[in-house]
């Protein structure tokens, strides 16, 4: 959490994270959540804001007291490194926007449309992302720590060794590239019991997962045919009832295999 006193939003986000409930109440939300935020303002109807305009808000904000920058358009700006202090960028829209290192600790991106966005290194821990769109999106060693990612569309996004602990249900991840990402749960960092990355009933079709972190794991009726799992730590990951079993890539080759749970 990089040295930072855990709030009670994210006790509250951890304990979401926990238990098979979530695969059940989670994809009820997912189907709801995800429908109404894309339903937001049309992009046309997005205020576009400057980079002055931007850091102005923040100057005057504080994690208490968060900038309010959704529905906004910041497409295509250079915010690299920015401390967003939990701001809320509900259904903004994020186009091709810097975000390299940017901390995003605690914000609010529901329905964003962040495509083809730069999130290399960024910090999204506690985030609540439902519905985002970031196809295409570059999360290289980016951490995303008890973040909600229900409905979330990732598909064709480069998470190389980000780190993903997120509630996920019914995300999309087509193509999506996670090597060496680590997904598995910290016995270690455990305060309100386990937590995990869920994926239940999400897409994972194609999904290059090499050498990834998958300890724990629940991808119950996930789909990962064509997903690369070669040298994957399979160990305690949830794999009911998903499809695709027949046309995993690398299963041969991945670590723990005997301890998966498959029913």
């Amino acid at each position: 959490m990089h040295g930072r006193a855990v709030p009670l939003g994210a006790l509250v986000i951890g304990m979401l994270l926990t238990g098979a409930e979530l695969s059940g109440a989670g994809r009820a939300l997912a189907q709801g959540a995800d429908t109404a935020a894309r339903a937001g303002a049309p992009r046309h109807a997005r205020p576009t804001l400057s980079r002055a305009q931007v850091m102005e808000l923040l100057a005057t904000a504080s994690d208490r007291r968060p900038a309010n920058l959704s529905g906004k358009d910041l497409s295509g700006l250079d915010l690299s490194g920015v401390d967003f202090k939990s701001a809320d960028l509900s259904d903004c829209a994020l186009v091709r926007t810097r975000l390299a290192h940017a901390r995003l600790f605690g914000a609010t991106l529901n329905g964003a449309d962040a495509q083809g966005a730069d999130l290399t290194g960024a910090v999204l821990d506690v985030a609540v992302m439902r519905g985002i769109d970031l196809r295409n999106a570059t999360l290289r060693d980016a951490s995303l720590y008890a973040t909600i990612l229900i409905g979330a569309d990732l598909s064709g996004a480069d998470l190389t060794r980000a780190r993903l602990i997120a509630a996920a249900s019914n995300a999309k991840l087509v193509r999506a590239t996670l090597v060496h990402a680590n997904l598995g749960a910290d016995p270690a960092n455990q305060p309100m019991g386990l937590m995990r990355t869920v994926l239940t009933d999400a897409d994972l079709t194609g999904a290059d997962l090499r050498e990834a972190n998958l300890r724990k794991a629940d991808l119950t009726r996930a789909n990962l045919a064509e997903a690369n799992i070669a040298g994957a730590d399979l160990a305690g990951a949830v794999l009911r009832s998903i499809t695709g079993r027949e046309r995993l890539i690398g299963l041969n080759r991945a670590r723990h295999v005997d301890q998966v749970i498959w029913e």
